[in-house]
């Protein structure tokens, strides 16, 4: 087994944190977080790239998205309190699922 899955869900938890320190910028009002967002993201694709030597274009950018939407949705239950219906967590629940079914074909 290669570490492709590992690459895919490290680029997911870069650019969620990407994501978070963008918010934090304030619209680059704060230019650290937005710099260090900048190269987060960079980070994230780069981490895409090598995944995407040994896993199928579709299976890890949906990979990369089902993960960032399940650890936004957390993050933003932690720093900000959002929360979720249970409709809308039910919801990634089926994203999460939708992408392991899509890793087995």
């Amino acid at each position: 087994m290669n570490g492709a899955p590992f690459l895919l869900a490290l680029a997911a938890v870069l650019d969620v944190a990407a994501n978070a320190l963008l918010k934090k910028s304030d619209g680059f009002r704060h230019r650290l977080p937005g710099v260090l967002a900048l190269v987060l993201v960079l980070g994230a694709f780069g981490l895409l790239g090598l995944a995407l030597r040994s896993v199928p274009l579709a299976t890890a950018y949906a990979t990369w998205g089902a993960v960032g939407l399940v650890l936004t949705a957390v993050l933003s239950r932690v720093l900000d309190g959002t929360r979720l219906t249970p409709t809308a967590w039910a919801g990634l629940a089926l994203i999460a699922l939708c992408v392991l079914v899509l890793h087995t074909h």
